[in-house]
């Protein structure tokens, strides 16, 4: 994933909101200025490390530290947004994600709408660069006006050493952390990674920033014979990324995993890793299914037929055709059959319209769509496509 942002100065400069404030991109100078900024901004009520909680995208570079915007009010840092762009890899397609993070506005100057200004400056750099979507953390209704909504699917199963004592035999699998330096197993992990019919795209040379985000900690799994056979991330008891050569493998590594540390687990899936989810929810002890995130998508036709393209590669889906407008940007028609996959805008009227809002909870979850809008006869085969596996690992948090 390329976490690098383009300095552009025309954007950088054009005016959102009729503020006098200039936004500017931060350079790599502004480094320590801006880690104790956003430090400082998010320590009120628990203290925070950005350069350490996120070395992906936090380091001392123009070229990172471009990524955040920002209005300076008498010389000193007033606001920051980071929009933070990744190449999201979906099936055959890559998909240009703008992560949105690093919201701030210190407490002096907090009601002068500079947030507002900042989002809506980022919004309007990723329309003109033609991102496909774009990703955020944080409260619903706040980045609702800036046109996000919470949807998507994750899942999360818990597992216990109860759980394994009915279910699971016990394996002589080993985890051994995996050090920044241990080139040859990083290399063993990001092939793994980048095999995922989904997943963001992480250069090799940086890999390990992203599996160490959080303040996680990524292991190497061993079987009775040496052999590596995959790796996971885990922090305390929560495991946020788990990835083997096989199924098989990674059912294996959770029983050990929570044998080994003796207590209970929480496994968080990827809503494409549906064999997976098959072999652990009939051993979990609990399972529940999150949004991903909040989200905003700009080009509906590519993002819904590239999630529609590998939802029929990995499941299959029965056939049908769609048409419905989202308020906004059109409409659209879907054909789907023998698992061939065509999403495209129309000029043809659609006799369901829906808000972007609507359109996204009903598309990609986490409920399925007849919970969350009325679907109509003619939009009957959402009920076998949807929800569509818009997910998002931890470990792409921004």
């Amino acid at each position: 994933m390329n976490r690098n942002c383009r300095a552009n100065p025309l954007l950088a400069n054009q005016e959102v909101v009729a503020m006098s404030d200039e936004v500017i991109q931060l350079r790599g100078t502004d480094f320590d200025e801006c880690m104790d900024f956003l430090n400082e901004v998010f320590s009120e009520h628990a203290p925070h490390d950005f350069a350490g909680m996120l070395p992906s995208i936090y380091q001392p570079t123009d070229e990172q530290m471009a990524c955040n915007y920002a209005i300076r009010v008498d010389g000193k840092l007033a606001a920051v947004v980071g929009l933070f762009p990744a190449q999201w890899q979906v099936g055959d397609q890559v998909l240009k994600v703008g992560g949105i993070g690093g919201v701030s506005t210190h407490k002096r100057v907090r009601g002068a709408g500079y947030m507002k200004t900042l989002m809506n400056h980022c919004v309007g750099v990723m329309q003109e660069e033609q991102y496909h979507l774009s990703w955020l953390g944080g409260q619903r209704q706040r980045y609702g006006y800036f046109g996000y909504e919470t949807c998507g699917v994750s899942p999360n199963m818990s597992l216990s050493p109860t759980n394994l004592r009915h279910a699971l035999p016990e394996t002589a699998i080993t985890f051994s952390p995996i050090e920044a330096d241990d080139d040859r197993s990083l290399a063993f992990a990001h092939r793994l990674h980048t095999h995922q019919s989904v997943h963001c795209q992480r250069p090799a040379d940086v890999f390990h920033r992203f599996l160490v985000g959080g303040f996680r900690m990524p292991y190497l799994a061993r079987d009775e014979t040496d052999t590596v056979i995959g790796y996971l991330v885990a922090r305390r008891g929560e495991v946020t990324e788990w990835v083997a050569e096989d199924d098989d493998h990674a059912i294996a590594m959770a029983g050990a995993w929570v044998r080994d540390r003796g207590e209970q687990a929480n496994f968080w899936l990827m809503p494409t890793q549906t064999g997976l989810a098959q072999r652990l929810g009939a051993l979990a002890e609990s399972t529940v299914i999150r949004t991903s995130g909040n989200w905003q998508v700009f080009d509906w036709a590519a993002t819904i037929g590239a999630l529609l393209q590998v939802q029929a590669a990995e499941q299959g889906l029965p056939d049908g055709r769609v048409r419905f407008g989202i308020e906004g940007y059109g409409a659209l028609e879907i054909d789907v059959e023998n698992d061939r996959v065509c999403c495209r805008r129309t000029e043809a009227s659609a006799s369901v319209v829906w808000h972007p809002f609507e359109a996204m909870r009903a598309l990609f979850g986490p409920l399925p769509a007849h919970m969350v809008v009325n679907v109509s006869p003619e939009l009957s085969a959402l009920h076998g496509w949807c929800p569509l596996p818009l997910g998002w690992s931890h470990q792409d948090y921004v």
